[in-house]
C-alpha cells in the first residue's frame, strides 16, 4: 500500500483544529500540521494530539505553509500527501475517497470537488466567476478549482515546490502544472461544510491575484501546446 501523509496548514485555528485531528487519525496517519504563524493555542493542540507539528512562528501565508509540509513529506519519503483545512470545512472521514481514488487510479493530483449549489451565496458568487475565469483561460470547465482537499503524488510535488505562488492561488497553480504535463486530474465528490469560519483573503488579492494567475494559465498551457505541436 502507498505511503501516505495528511497535512493541515494552520492559522488560529485553536477553535475547531482538536476535533478535525482526533477524527482524521482514524483514517490517515501521521499527520502533518503545519502552523503558519499562529498566536493562539494551535501548536499546543496539534501536539497534544500527536501531530507532527512544523511551526516557523510568523506567517506566510497558505501557499508556502503548504509548500513546507509537502517538502517535509517528500524528504521522510512519503508516496502522497492529502491536505485539507484545519477549520472544520473538510470531513476527514472523506479522506478515504481520495485514498482508494489514488490507490486504484493513480492520479497525480485528486481534489476533492464541493457541491457548488449548496456553498453560501456570500462565497458562491466569487467561486463561480473564479470557475468561469478559469474556464475561459484553459479551454475548460473544472468542478472545483479552490478546493483545499486534495492529494498530491510524490512526482507532482516536486513541480509545486517551484511555484512562486504563496498565498491562496497556490491551489489554482498547482493545477494548471498538472494540466501543462498533460496529467488528468482525479475528482472526487466531497460534502459542502461552511461554519464559523473566516476567509483569510482580502477582495483586493482575489480580484487581482486570480486575474493573473488566468493569464499565467492561458498563456502556458498556449506555449506547451505550441511546442508539443512543434516537437510532433
Amino acid at each position: 500500500m502507498a505511503k501516505i501523509a495528511a497535512m493541515l496548514p494552520a492559522f488560529n485555528e485553536e477553535k475547531h483544529i482538536g476535533g478535525v485531528l482526533a477524527e482524521l487519525k482514524q483514517y490517515v496517519s501521521p499527520i502533518i500540521v503545519v502552523d503558519d504563524g499562529s498566536t493562539d493555542r494551535t501548536k499546543e493542540i496539534a501536539e497534544a494530539h500527536g501531530a507532527i507539528v512544523l511551526s516557523r512562528g510568523y506567517n506566510m501565508g497558505y501557499g508556502q505553509t503548504v509548500k513546507d509540509g509537502l517538502s517535509w513529506a517528500l524528504e521522510n519519503g512519503f508516496d502522497a500527501v492529502i491536505t485539507l483545512d484545519a477549520d472544520g470545512q473538510h470531513l476527514p472521514s472523506e479522506a478515504d475517497r481520495l485514498i482508494r481514488k489514488f490507490e486504484t487510479e493513480g492520479q497525480h493530483l485528486i481534489i476533492g470537488a464541493r457541491d457548488y449549489k449548496k456553498i453560501p451565496l456570500r462565497r458562491r458568487i466569487p467561486n463561480a466567476l473564479g470557475k468561469l475565469m478559469l474556464r475561459i483561460a484553459i479551454g475548460h470547465s473544472l468542478p472545483d478549482n479552490q478546493s483545499g482537499y486534495r492529494l498530491l503524488d510524490k512526482e507532482l510535488i516536486p513541480l509545486v515546490l517551484n511555484s512562486k505562488e504563496k498565498g491562496f492561488n497556490f491551489a489554482v497553480d498547482t493545477i494548471i502544472l498538472c494540466l501543462a504535463n498533460d496529467w488528468e486530474i482525479g475528482w472526487v465528490p466531497i460534502s459542502t461544510i461552511y461554519l464559523d469560519e473566516q476567509s483569510h483573503q482580502n477582495t483586493w488579492y482575489q480580484i487581482t491575484g486570480f486575474t493573473r494567475m488566468c493569464i499565467y494559465a492561458h498563456r502556458l498551457l498556449k506555449k506547451t501546446k505550441r511546442d508539443s505541436e512543434n516537437q510532433g
